[in-house]
């Protein structure tokens, strides 16, 4: 349970809050941006749709990605301005947009971050690393991430995990 949200219950949406929502929501279903598409699917999905997607399409929310306390304090404000739910929905919509709406992490240039930075970045091995630098140094600079699998010693699969953080 979110002992931060359990103090917060708002019993009835205010009017101007519901008039809000209602004209939010007619902009956003007549301009065909609120597509459950655009909200990745994981536990909590149909919750965070049933509470937040009335005012909010998933544009919105990826334009704010913030840290699991950021999203308390966003939700707490949503409460105190008349959003209803209890108190397990809100759990589940912040554990939803906290895992999908998380700050992006950042990105990592292969060719000029130092071994250090790519193994603490990339997730890699020391070796790996190591590996990617020299390869660098010997070869000349990468251009796309299919470039990454001519490095010896390199578990590709490392590297496409991390495919959308690697910049050139």
């Amino acid at each position: 349970m979110i002992r931060h949200l359990k103090h917060l219950r708002v019993k009835h949406l205010r009017v101007p809050t519901l008039v809000h929502c209602a004209l939010v929501w007619g902009a956003l279903v007549w301009s065909g941006s609120i597509a459950s598409a655009q909200w990745p699917d994981s536990p909590g999905k149909e919750t965070t749709l049933q509470l937040c997607g009335n005012c909010h399409d998933a544009t919105i929310i990826q334009a704010h990605r913030q840290s699991r306390d950021e999203w308390i304090a966003t939700i707490q404000k949503m409460m105190a301005a008349g959003a209803e739910g209890t108190e397990e929905q809100f759990t589940a919509v912040l554990e939803y947009i906290s895992k999908n709406f998380a700050p992006k992490a950042a990105s990592i240039n292969v060719n000029q971050a130092p071994a250090a930075d790519l193994r603490t970045g990339l997730d890699l091995s020391e070796k790996e690393a190591a590996a990617i630098v020299k390869y660098r140094t010997d070869k000349g600079a990468f251009k796309t991430v299919e470039d990454l699998k001519k490095v010896p010693d390199l578990d590709y699969k490392k590297i496409e995990a991390q495919k959308d953080r690697i910049v050139f």
